[in-house]
């Protein structure tokens, strides 16, 4: 399996919440959000929720300065999170839906004929569609 390795440096910060419980954020993924009960447990949570929010970009955001980071937040603590963003999207359970459709017997005999998978070939032109 492939790896797509991203770092970003994150910022760890309890000064809002309860002593002990940190808020996570990521200055260069800003609707990325967690937190732990502890600084272990938002360190093991930070990745995963990086990577939900990276997994299907094709273009990724340029990561910060962590020096710059840790001079704008001295109360926090500011380190890197890594995460592979393929074992993330092996992970993710995409929902599917039936959806029923008419078509031409004639189109469908012919697809049947060199065996074109009908869902596939939708899904396909769907995305494609989407995207214009």
């Amino acid at each position: 399996m492939k790896k797509r390795l991203v770092v970003y440096p994150a910022i760890f910060d309890d000064s809002e919440n309860k002593k002990g419980v940190y808020s996570v954020e990521f200055p260069d993924v800003p609707d990325t959000l967690t937190y732990g009960n502890s600084l272990a447990e938002a360190l093991d949570r930070a990745p995963e929720a990086l990577g939900l929010s990276l997994y299907e970009l094709t273009e990724l955001p340029k990561p910060s300065d962590i020096n710059e980071i840790r001079k704008m937040n001295p109360q926090a603590i500011v380190n890197f999170v890594s995460v592979d963003l393929e074992k993330i999207k092996l992970k993710v359970k995409v929902p599917y839906v039936r959806k029923n459709t008419s078509l031409p017997a004639d189109i469908a005999q012919q697809a049947e004929e060199q065996n074109i998978n009908f869902s596939e070939t939708l899904l396909e032109g769907l995305k494609r569609k989407l995207k214009s």
